[in-house]
């Protein structure tokens, strides 16, 4: 009966650490992309994993965010962002694989079916392999966590400061504002930009009210 019980947490820890492997894909997507947006301003959408989009083309995807620090660079918060976004995609992924594997592996431990001279030996071996696999499989499941939210961070760092006002970081030019300012209502001139930093986002010109005759 004890060996039986052994053998039923073996089969348990090895289900919860492939279980855990296979959380890190997802089965939910998004229906509808937004239509109406800044020349250069990246968008999310969810497919199974998040996607960041930027003129109807896929700038990057997690887990490992392969292009979004490059599209970002400009923005030193966005990059930083970007760049743990793909250093925690990576060790996702590869915790992913080490838990799968060692979780697999615990299944040794249902020899001592067969070899019931020794069965405490590869039922405990089974079960560390098994604990083992689990621990890496939360590891990944805490680090694809990290992953998307340093993603969604630099989206919103590049968005705020380039993105959102029709530039991106290959063409730093701002697109001409639209409307007129209302009568009256001038806006404050900006000052130069220092070396080095972004240029700053256009202002509507001011405007002078007609003389009433």
């Amino acid at each position: 009966m004890r060996g039986i019980t052994a053998i039923s947490g073996l089969a348990l820890g090895t289900s919860l650490g492939l279980g855990m492997m296979t959380s890190l894909s997802g089965c939910a997507t998004t229906q509808y992309a937004p239509q109406v947006v800044a020349r250069g301003e990246l968008t999310m959408r969810y497919d199974g994993h998040i996607e960041m989009w930027a003129g109807g083309q896929k700038v990057a995807s997690g887990l490992g965010y392969g292009g979004l620090e490059s599209y970002v660079r400009c923005v030193p918060a966005a990059a930083e962002q970007a760049h743990q976004a793909a250093s925690s995609g990576r060790k996702a992924i590869a915790f992913s694989v080490l838990g799968g594997v060692l979780g697999a592996s615990g299944l040794i431990g249902l020899v001592g079916l067969v070899d019931r001279d020794n069965w405490g030996l590869w039922v405990g071996g089974g079960l560390g392999l098994a604990a083992i696999g689990l621990g890496f499989s939360i590891g990944s499941w805490r680090a694809k966590n990290h992953a998307n939210g340093h993603a969604l961070d630099a989206l919103n760092y590049y968005n705020d400061s380039v993105g959102s006002l029709g530039a991106t970081c290959s063409d730093l030019r701002y697109p001409p504002p639209a409307g007129e300012a209302p009568a009256g209502a001038g806006a404050p001139q900006a000052a130069p930009p220092a070396p080095g930093s972004l240029p700053p986002p256009p202002t509507v010109s001011d405007t002078t009210a007609p003389t009433a005759l």
